[in-house]
C-alpha cells in the first residue's frame, strides 16, 4: 500500500515536470519562431540608437538676394525616452541644469511617448558651459544626449519681424493637423508671418543616424546615415535696405514726437511697388526680435514683450485700423466728382467754419483759407470744403465709393490677422448701435473721421489706385520659390485685385491736388527742393482722447509712378509734422537722393 501511494505521487510529479517543460518549450518556440523578428528588433534597438537629423529650414532672401533669415549651428540637450530609465532622479537634475521646469519636462516626455527612440529636445541653442555640466553628470542622466542642430537665425534681429514671423514649439492642435506629415510633438513650426504661411515649403525633410551604443549608453560608432534635405528657399519682394531706412526713420520720429509732448505709441510704414503690388517695406513699430524665441523664450523676454502696453507683437501695418483722417479726402473728392455734384473748376469759400442745421463744424484754420477749387482744397486740406462735398454726396454714397477703393475689405496680403477696417452706412449704425444716422456724421465721415477705420496698407493701396488710374494689384510678399541650391521652382505673378472706374478727368483733378500738396500745400515745406515730384496727402486723425494720429500717403514719381508710401505715427501729432518727414526719408532712400538735413516742418497747429 505504501508502495502504491509512492508511485502515484511520483506519477503526478512526473506529469507536472513534463507539463512545465512542455510549456517552456512551447513558449520558447513561440518566441523564437513566431515573435523572433520582433524581439530581434527590440534587441537591435537596445544596441542601435536611432537619432533623427533635423533638416535646415529654407533660407529667406530679400529682393536683391541678401539672406535675411538663415540657419546657424547649435546644440540641444535632448532625451531618448527609451533609454531614460530613472526619470524620478534624472528629471529634477536635468531641470536644475537647464532651467526648464520639472512639470514642463514631464509634459514633453508624455507628449513623446509615441516616439521612444526620437530625441525630445528639452533645451535648444545651449552654450558650452551647459553642455559640460550635462556631460559631467552623464552617469546620472541615462538617455540624455547632446545634439548638433541647425537653428533659425534672423540676420538683422528686429528687421521686418512682423513680416518674417518666428518659430515656436508645435501646439497640440497643430500637431493633430500635421502628424500625418511626419511632425513630432517636439518640432518647431512657424508661428507668425512668412514662417507660418510658408511652413510647408520652408520645412525640410529630416534625416537620421543609426548610432551603435554600449551598455553605458555611450556612442561607439555610426551604423547608418540618411542625409537631411533642407527646405525650399524664398525670395521676398522686400528691399532690406529700404526696410532698414524706414524702420530707423519711423523709430526716430516716434522719439521726436515724444520729445514734443505727444504720446507717440508707435507707427507703421508701407511701401508698395505700384506696378506689381510687391511690398518693398512693411514696418511696424515697436517690434520684437524673433531670435529670442529660438531656444525657447525666457520668462524675462516674454514678460518684456507681453507687458509692453504698445504691443510689439501687433502688426500695425495690417492688424490695427485707425481713422484715416484727411488722406480719406481722396475718396470724398472722387465720389463728388464722379457723382457730378462738383467740378474741378467750382470755387468754394473756406471761412474756417461750416454751419449745418445750427451746428458749427470747424476747419483746422479758424481764420479760413478763402477761395479754393477742389485741387486747392486737397492741397491745403480744407475741412469746410469737404464738409460741403460730404453733404452733397451723402453718407451711403460716400461709403459705396470707400468700398470701391478697398476700405472695409481685406487686401488678401499673405500675412495672418489682417484687419478689414470699418466703412459705416446709415443701416450699419442702426444695426450696431440701434441709432439713426445724423447729418453731422456725414460731414465728419467726409474728412475721414467718425466711424471710419482703415489700415496703413489700405491707405497705401488707395494711393496705388490713384497712381495707376484705378488699377490695384494684390499685395505680394513672395517673389520666387527656389530649391535649396538656388534653382527656380516657382515665380509668383502679379494679380489685379480690383479696377476702379472713374472718368479720366476725375483722376486728373485728384492728381493735381495731390501734387499741389507737396509743392504749395500742407506738405510743401517737407518736400521743398526734393528732386522727384511727389503726389501725396497729409492727414491728422483725432483719436477722441485729445491726441492725433499722424498720416502721410503718397506716390512717386508723380509723372511716372513707381512706388506708393503710407506712413502712420500713432498719436504722433499732425500729419505734415510727424509722418511727412518719415515719408521723405523713405523716398530719399528709394530714389538714392542725398538726405536733406533738418527737414523743416510747418508750425504745429497750422497744418493738417
Amino acid at each position: 500500500m505504501w508502495y502504491t501511494e509512492q508511485m502515484r505521487r511520483f506519477q503526478i510529479m512526473f506529469l507536472v515536470v513534463i507539463a512545465v517543460i512542455g510549456g517552456l518549450l512551447l513558449r520558447l518556440g513561440w518566441m523564437q519562431i513566431l515573435q523572433g523578428a520582433q524581439y530581434k528588433q527590440v534587441a537591435e534597438q537596445n544596441r542601435i540608437r536611432q537619432i533623427s537629423a533635423q533638416a535646415p529650414r529654407g533660407t529667406i532672401y530679400d529682393r536683391n538676394g541678401a539672406p535675411i533669415v538663415a540657419n546657424r549651428p547649435s546644440f540641444a540637450i535632448s532625451i531618448i525616452l527609451s533609454e531614460y530609465t530613472h526619470p524620478d532622479v534624472s528629471t529634477p537634475l536635468l531641470s536644475s541644469l537647464t532651467g526648464v521646469a520639472v512639470n514642463e519636462i514631464e509634459q514633453m516626455l508624455q507628449a513623446g511617448q509615441e516616439f521612444p527612440y526620437s530625441p525630445i529636445r528639452v533645451k535648444r541653442d545651449v552654450d558650452e558651459a551647459l553642455i559640460a555640466k550635462v556631460q559631467e553628470r552623464k552617469s546620472y542622466l541615462p538617455g540624455v544626449v547632446v545634439e548638433a542642430l541647425p537653428v533659425r537665425h534672423y540676420v538683422y534681429n528686429q528687421l521686418a519681424a512682423h513680416m518674417l514671423g518666428y518659430l515656436g514649439r508645435i501646439s497640440e492642435d497643430e500637431y493633430a493637423i500635421r502628424k500625418e506629415q511626419g511632425y513630432s510633438p517636439n518640432d518647431l513650426v512657424g508661428k507668425a508671418g512668412i514662417e507660418r504661411l510658408w511652413e510647408d515649403h520652408l520645412r525640410g525633410i529630416d534625416g537620421g543616424l543609426q548610432v551603435e551604443v554600449n551598455a553605458m549608453g555611450e556612442e561607439v560608432g555610426v551604423v547608418g546615415d540618411k542625409a537631411a534635405l533642407p527646405g525650399k528657399a524664398i525670395v521676398l519682394t522686400l528691399d532690406a535696405n529700404l526696410q532698414k531706412v524706414a524702420e530707423a526713420a519711423l523709430a526716430a520720429q516716434v522719439q521726436t514726437s515724444k520729445n514734443n509732448g505727444e504720446p507717440a505709441k508707435g507707427g507703421a510704414v508701407v511701401v508698395l511697388d505700384v506696378r506689381t503690388g510687391g511690398i518693398l517695406a512693411l514696418v511696424s513699430n515697436p517690434a520684437y526680435d524673433p531670435n529670442v524665441f529660438i531656444g525657447g523664450v525666457s520668462q524675462k523676454d516674454w514678460a518684456a514683450i507681453i507687458n509692453n502696453s504698445n504691443n510689439p507683437l501687433s502688426n500695425r501695418a495690417i492688424q490695427n485700423a485707425y481713422p484715416p483722417g484727411s488722406v480719406f479726402k481722396i475718396v470724398t473728392a472722387a465720389a463728388a466728382l464722379e457723382s457730378g455734384v462738383t467740378t474741378g473748376q467750382e470755387v468754394f469759400v473756406d471761412k474756417g467754419v461750416y454751419v449745418l442745421q445750427g451746428w458749427s463744424f470747424y476747419g483746422w484754420d479758424p481764420k479760413g483759407l478763402g477761395k479754393l477749387t477742389l485741387p486747392d482744397a486737397l492741397a491745403f486740406s480744407s475741412d469746410p470744403v469737404f464738409y460741403e462735398l460730404g453733404r452733397r454726396v451723402g453718407a451711403d454714397n460716400l461709403a459705396s465709393y470707400a468700398l470701391t477703393f478697398g476700405f472695409g475689405k481685406l487686401t488678401g496680403i499673405e500675412l495672418p490677422g489682417e484687419e478689414a477696417g470699418v466703412v459705416p452706412t446709415e443701416e450699419w449704425k442702426q444695426e450696431l448701435y440701434g441709432e439713426q444716422w445724423y447729418p453731422g456724421e456725414t460731414l465728419i465721415a467726409a474728412i475721414g473721421q467718425g466711424y471710419y477705420n482703415a489700415t496703413p496698407l489700405q491707405q497705401a493701396m488707395m494711393l496705388m489706385a490713384v497712381a495707376n488710374g484705378g488699377v490695384v494689384y494684390k499685395p505680394r510678399l513672395v517673389d520666387k520659390l527656389l530649391t535649396a541650391d538656388g534653382a527656380l521652382l516657382e515665380q509668383t505673378q502679379s494679380q489685379v485685385l480690383r479696377t476702379i472706374y472713374l472718368r479720366p478727368d476725375v483722376w486728373d483733378i485728384i492728381r493735381q491736388g495731390l501734387v499741389a500738396v507737396t509743392t504749395r500745400g500742407t506738405g510743401s515745406s517737407v518736400f521743398e527742393g526734393f528732386a522727384v515730384k511727389v503726389a501725396g496727402k497729409s492727414g491728422s486723425a483725432e483719436t477722441g482722447r485729445g491726441t492725433t494720429h499722424s498720416w502721410f500717403a503718397c506716390y512717386a514719381p508723380a509723372d511716372n509712378p513707381e512706388i506708393a508710401v503710407a506712413v502712420l505715427v500713432e498719436e504722433g501729432g499732425e500729419g505734415s509734422v510727424a509722418a511727412a518727414p518719415v515719408t521723405r526719408k523713405v523716398l530719399e532712400a528709394y530714389f538714392d537722393i542725398p538726405p536733406k538735413q533738418n527737414v523743416s516742418t510747418p508750425p504745429r497747429g497750422h497744418t493738417d
